[in-house]
């Protein structure tokens, strides 16, 4: 029960509630370690608004039936922007449950005017793309690093370095605006309703526009003291190499000409590689090594439940995944003791950061 004394009684009923879907009072006291009275008063708050109904009495096993509760997902719903070094900007509106009501994508430029007037219009169309639904809030989810006053303090990509994007998207939309990494919304997504909605503790990997991690505990994002936690670019390789250089899918196209002395797009690069190209397919598994390998770092430090993996790399398909998780598996700590990690594959996909952002909004509608 000492995991639970930092949190109220209302959020500890609402997380289970949001998981469970259907239960009862009895239940939900047991779980959340509260009295019965006092389930029963968290709950009539939340059947006040609207997250929770009575659906009538469920089956006995002896004694009074117990009186089912529901759970109500579209009972809130929130916006995700994915704000990464991409052309276009992605967003969705979400509920409770990560069901995405509407999605929509949006070109921009990279700086700070456009991309404020482009979050701007996004949300106004995912608002008329989903009427009747009125949004929490805006999570945005950005190739930055997000400091604990909601501002952007560090970007190698993106011209959003200490330019106050939450209050000026404030200020456009009336809405209110959270800021986070997105591999740290991405792991949100995937803790709650993803691949490792069943562990406490989950370290997300991904490798796409960039490399990085995120990490969720007990059911809330891991940040670090300045907002750095997961930034594992910069982790050196054992040739030498930071992980950045070697990781990104991009390089790869650049890896195969200093190879075999062709030149060739990604697009030649991928139908090379699914045709079973001996120089392809070794360079995208030494790819596979080079993730594997920090995913091995970060989880002897972290000691997480669950592996998930994420990015544009799993567009490699399987023999990738199985080649990660293999390498990914050997010579851990915990392997050793026989708690080696579920290593798991992303849910959500490409779409998982845009949701996780909208989570930054809805998981914390009730403390």
């Amino acid at each position: 029960m000492a995991r639970f004394q930092q949190i109220s009684g209302k959020r500890r009923v609402f997380v289970k509630l949001r998981h469970s879907g259907v239960i009862s009072r009895a239940e939900l006291a047991r779980q959340c370690a509260l009295t019965r009275p006092a389930v029963s008063a968290i709950i009539d708050e939340l059947i006040s608004e609207g997250m929770v109904r009575e659906l009538g009495p469920g089956h006995s096993t002896g004694g009074k039936p117990p009186i089912l509760l529901e759970f109500l997902p579209n009972a809130r719903c929130a916006i995700g922007i994915d704000l990464g070094g991409d052309r276009r900007i992605e967003g969705v509106i979400c509920d409770l449950g990560c069901g995405i009501i509407a999605g929509d994508s949006i070109a921009y430029e990279n700086n700070i005017d456009s991309i404020t007037a482009t979050v701007s219009q996004l949300v106004e169309r995912l608002r008329r793309a989903a009427p009747g639904n009125v949004p929490s809030g805006i999570g945005i989810a950005v190739s930055a690093v997000v400091d604990g006053a909601n501002e952007i303090i560090g970007s190698s990509t993106l011209d959003l370095s200490k330019k106050n994007l939450a209050r000026k998207i404030e200020a456009l939309t009336g809405l209110p605006v959270r800021l986070d990494r997105r591999p740290n919304a991405a792991a949100l997504a995937e803790a709650l309703f993803g691949a490792g909605h069943n562990s406490r503790q989950l370290l997300y990997i991904t490798s796409g526009r960039g490399v990085g991690a995120g990490i969720v505990n007990d059911g809330k994002i891991f940040r670090g003291s300045n907002g750095f936690a997961g930034e594992i670019g910069h982790l050196l390789l054992p040739d030498g190499r930071e992980l950045e250089e070697s990781a990104r899918p991009s390089v790869l196209p650049k890896e195969y000409s200093t190879l075999t002395g062709r030149e060739i797009s990604f697009e030649e690069f991928m139908q090379l590689y699914f045709s079973n190209d001996p120089h392809a397919v070794a360079l995208v598994m030494k790819n596979a090594e080079h993730l594997a390998y920090a995913a091995r770092a970060a989880a002897n430090m972290f000691d997480p439940e669950a592996i998930v993996l994420g990015g544009d790399v799993l567009e490699f398909g399987d023999d990738y995944f199985e080649h990660f998780k293999e390498v990914c598996s050997k010579s851990s700590e915990a392997r050793k003791l026989g708690k080696a990690p579920l290593i798991l594959r992303s849910n959500f996909g490409r779409r998982g950061v845009a949701v996780g952002g909208a989570q930054l909004i809805l998981d914390e509608l009730v403390f």
